[in-house]
């Protein structure tokens, strides 16, 4: 099937998803995108992923969170689940002296390690996390940024080293990816996706809503992943 075909069926997916938006509308289930889209989140939800190289910023832990399904208004703590990977957490962290934790992120982004000075909470967070929690880590760096303000910056999709972090009993995770999928809200009405990327792995580290959209991620990433179209 070639290029010019692909368009068209894509073109054909997305008038069925006008057909599906509007009889779940008259339905009345889901809220309205427009109540929520105005949270800074919206941007990288409608492009349906996040880019570690694209220098993403947000300002809370809320919104980072928002980005894989969540509707937080506020939220308290550096983090929570996400809402559709199952075995995956949302973080964010602050790589600077933080009161009781002593994190740390390489300079290459590829790998961090959380660590509690205080050696009996370490021990306690380091068997919680390698036997209890949650294995993967969506990571947001805490960062001053040149405005004088602090934000929180994608870095990736993060996973622990179990073996790494049993000899030098810290938690140390390495990056498995710098892309991940974003999510609506389930409580919002999403539009038909009309492609999914895949990593050599079988990990899905983007899903697209638009032609334009997946066109450009396409020539970025030409060998680097496998393109599903719905």
């Amino acid at each position: 099937m070639n290029a010019v075909n692909n368009i068209e069926i894509m073109k054909g997916n997305q008038h069925e998803a006008v057909d599906v938006i509007d009889k779940r509308k008259k339905e009345d289930v889901y809220v309205s995108w427009e109540s929520v889209r105005d949270q800074n989140p919206s941007e990288y939800i409608e492009k349906g992923y996040l880019d570690a190289d694209e220098d993403v910023r947000l300002r809370t832990v809320a919104e980072c969170c928002n980005c894989f399904g969540a509707s937080y208004k506020g939220f308290q703590g550096s983090g929570a689940k996400h809402k559709f990977e199952e075995d995956t957490d949302v973080k964010r962290l602050k790589f600077y002296p933080n009161g009781e934790w002593d994190n740390r992120l390489t300079l290459d982004g590829n790998r961090f390690t959380e660590f509690h000075i205080n050696s009996a909470e370490n021990e306690k967070y380091v068997q919680s996390r390698i036997t209890e929690l949650n294995q993967k880590i969506a990571l947001f760096s805490h960062e001053k940024t040149s405005s004088a303000k602090y934000e929180a910056i994608f870095k990736g999709l993060y996973r622990v080293n179990t073996e790494e972090t049993l000899k030098t009993n810290k938690v140390i995770y390495d990056r498995i990816s710098k892309i991940m999928p974003t999510y609506y809200p389930k409580t919002v009405l999403s539009p038909k996706v009309i492609a999914e990327a895949y990593d050599k792995k079988g990990y899905m580290v983007a899903h697209f809503y638009d032609v334009e959209v997946l066109d450009a991620f396409q020539q970025r990433y030409v060998t680097d992943y496998i393109y599903r179209m719905k």
